[in-house]
């Protein structure tokens, strides 16, 4: 049995320890912040679960494997329908009573053609990157994912999991460095430990990774491409995008997912929009289409103007963020035992998985939690 550190309580850092726990190892979780969930969790204001940014769920992906096995009790989802997402300029990906496009679109997604609008506006709503393409057929087979929960309640069957077999979950608690015998706290407090998994983000674990092996660090990040977004979230009393689930703006990398019409359940009435515009910045990679964060969240309140009229008169509640990490470093992942000998894992999102987003960060949770003997001193 070692004694397991966990340095974020975010899904990856949750995921690492059940299953480092269920192998019979002793598993203390850390998260600076005061709340569990990293960017996986939402806010419950005026009857509305607010996120940051739309989170879709891959059906049968390890995010829904993990909450389907942990909990009894049954875990109800909706997936997105294809006649019902808007591809501007080019129609609905399935729309009705034209059976030729119908079939188009089809062998389009089937071939991956990148070429084609419709795959190239899949790619986008799957992965928030118009040239991943790994998760189109998860979209065309009907399974991509609204849960009825929200994300902060898929975070918490984790955190109950845990729980319920005694593993401790210290909040504000911040890691200042990493030494051979465990951690030192930004206070001075040491915490011994035999594996430190890092699940705290790319920056942070690069930021404490270096003075441990200044040079493997730089090697092993190498490289790197962060991807920014701008997000609104808005619970309304309205209906302004219609029969609509899904609209997307393939050119400007802008969506805004209804989450209401995608799973009934979330709410009784009205509308729960999710908008989204990625990239654009100096910063992100690729063309730079906007002077600043702020011209990018104007963007994205003129294009919710004009593609759910009058949702400004219409608000109930809230959430607005001008910069979100969105990828850290999509296609270029790191390996997650890099650092092994020096009896540290990383975990995260940005971590080799063959799997994007919150199921990667579940994925490479999972791997870590299974592996501590691999980093054992």
């Amino acid at each position: 049995m070692a004694r397991v550190l966990i340095v974020g309580a975010g899904l990856a850092g949750l995921s690492a320890a059940i299953d480092a726990s269920a192998n019979g190892h002793h598993v203390v979780v850390v998260e600076r912040s005061s709340t569990i969930g990293g960017r996986g969790t939402s806010q419950n204001k005026e009857g509305f679960s607010l996120t940051f940014g739309p989170h879709l769920l891959q059906n049968k992906g390890p995010m829904w494997e993990l909450c389907r096995r942990l909990s009894k009790r049954k875990f109800s989802s909706a997936a997105i329908r294809l006649d019902k997402v808007e591809v501007l300029g080019h129609g609905m990906i399935r729309p009705k009573g034209n059976i030729s496009r119908v079939v188009e679109n089809r062998r389009a997604l089937k071939s991956k053609d990148q070429s084609h609008p419709i795959v190239r506006a899949a790619s986008f709503l799957t992965s928030w990157s118009p040239d991943y393409l790994g998760r189109i057929e998860t979209l065309s087979k009907s399974k991509l994912l609204v849960s009825n929960e929200g994300w902060i309640g898929l975070a918490g069957r984790l955190a109950a999991a845990l729980d319920e077999i005694g593993v401790l979950i210290e909040c504000n608690v911040k890691v200042e460095s990493l030494h051979n015998y465990g951690v030192k706290l930004n206070n001075g407090k040491k915490i011994e430990a035999d594996v430190v998994i890092l699940a705290c983000g790319l920056s942070k674990s690069r930021q404490l990774l270096a003075e441990v092996d200044q040079q493997r660090t730089e090697q092993t990040f190498s490289g790197l491409s962060k991807i920014t977004a701008s997000i609104i979230e808005v619970g309304l009393d309205s209906k302004p995008l219609r029969e609509r689930q899904v609209i997307i703006d393939t050119d400007n990398h802008t969506t805004i997912v209804d989450y209401t019409a995608i799973q009934s359940r979330l709410s009784t009435h009205g509308s729960h929009l999710s908008a989204i515009t990625v990239g654009g910045l100096k910063i992100d990679k690729g063309e730079t289409r906007f002077e600043s964060q702020e011209d990018r969240m104007e963007y994205l309140e003129s294009f919710l103007d004009a593609q759910a009229s009058g949702w400004r008169e219409h608000i109930i509640t809230d959430l607005r963020q001008e910069k979100i990490t969105i990828h850290e470093n999509l296609g270029n992942e790191i390996d997650g035992f890099a650092f092994s000998d020096k009896g540290i894992i990383m975990a995260g999102s940005w971590v080799q998985s063959d799997f994007i987003l919150a199921d990667a960060a579940v994925h490479s949770g999972r791997i870590a939690g299974k592996n501590i003997g691999k980093a054992q001193h």
